[in-house]
């Protein structure tokens, strides 16, 4: 995973701390890790009343996962503006 990164930091002339490069991919790695384990997923979407959506498993849909996804590019940009702008 920090192969690439370090990759693009060597050949190109971009801004990056690594301090930043450190932040962003530790974020990626731990958030990555706590939503693929479900149960962080399922307590969200109980607690903010969406159980019926946490349960949706219709028409090709899977709510669960869904949430999954849009969770991780969340957390993705985080990452991605960490290794930029620190």
């Amino acid at each position: 995973m920090a192969v690439m990164p370090a990759l693009v930091w060597a050949v190109l002339p971009l801004q990056m701390s690594f301090t930043g490069l450190a932040a962003g991919l530790a974020v990626s790695a731990v958030t990555h890790a706590f939503f693929d384990r479900r149960w962080p997923i399922r307590w969200l979407l109980e607690h903010i009343g969406a159980k019926g959506f946490a349960e949706l498993k219709a028409a090709g849909m899977n709510g669960m996962y869904l949430t999954d996804q849009a969770l991780h590019q969340t957390a993705l940009l985080v990452s991605a503006l960490l290794i930029t702008l620190v």
